[in-house]
């Protein structure tokens, strides 16, 4: 049985990803982030391009991750996560 897919969130911003949005991940944490909300020095940007992109680019991002013009919120994890900030 496969695991779930989700769907995750800038970790700057907390809003989902969308199919088309530019992003960057990092070398650090491997995480995902709006190109516009990049919080680290831009030696640490590891690749750049559309969400849809780097999900399908990577294995792992692939199998855990779902892309969607339409991203599907959960209230519940988003209000956790603007609670954190």
């Amino acid at each position: 049985m496969g695991r779930e897919k989700v769907q995750p969130h800038c970790m700057v911003c907390k809003k989902p990803f969308k199919r088309n949005d530019m992003v960057h991940t990092d070398t650090m944490f491997t995480q995902i982030q709006h190109v516009k909300c990049f919080i680290y020095n831009p030696e640490f940007i590891k690749d750049t391009g559309t969400y849809e992109e780097i999900v399908n680019k990577y294995l792992n991002y692939q199998k855990n991750f779902i892309v969607s013009d339409n991203p599907v919120t959960n209230v519940t994890v988003v209000s956790a996560l603007k609670g954190n900030r």
